[in-house]
């Protein structure tokens, strides 16, 4: 009957003792599997000051034109090599093909999608539609930075805008004479 309780004891005791390495040992799984569920790692969620990690980034640059938009649309350069945390201008290029004046939308993202809260634009012309007269060719600048919390494995970012013609029909105002 002793042996019986001394060995419930023990249990008990080793079982208390595992549940805390339980954190540390699962810690160590994630560190050497590259598997991780959590956000951030350990050694981020103590910092008080903010590390700096300026690096080199290459952005590339694409555009997209919705096939009713009358619109040639394109970047004016298709990649740059910019230093993270510092503000980097850039621009497209919109012409109208049609003798009509155009309203223009134009959506962005972001490729990896990891990457996207870390692009931070100051100025960019998707903040506001935008119109061109007929014929028109403007360009359109943006300015940007790309937060050093970028993650390390992130070594392209792919900033990617689509233009698409607003619908004249929702933007005519109709006139009824009563």
């Amino acid at each position: 009957m002793r042996k019986a309780f001394v060995g419930l004891i023990a249990a008990t005791l080793f079982m208390f003792a595992f549940s805390f390495m339980l954190v540390p040992l699962y810690n160590v799984f994630c560190e050497v599997t590259g598997l991780n569920g959590k956000i951030y790692g350990p050694s981020d969620f103590f910092k008080s000051e903010k590390e700096v990690r300026e690096r080199n980034v290459n952005i590339r640059f694409l555009s997209q034109v919705n096939e009713s938009a009358p619109v040639t649309f394109y970047p004016s350069s298709e990649s740059l090599e910019v230093l993270t945390d510092k503000v980097t201008k850039t621009s497209y290029i919109a012409r109208n093909n049609t003798n009509k004046t155009l309203t223009l939308t134009i959506v962005p993202s972001v490729s990896p999608g990891l990457a996207a809260e870390q692009v931070k634009k100051i100025q960019c012309f998707c903040f506001e539609e935008q119109t061109l007269a007929p014929y028109e060719e403007q360009e359109w600048p943006i300015r940007f930075y790309v937060d050093s919390e970028l993650r390390e494995n992130v070594n392209d970012i792919y900033l990617s805008y689509t233009l698409f013609e607003n619908n004249r029909e929702n933007s005519m105002v109709m006139h009824h004479d009563s």
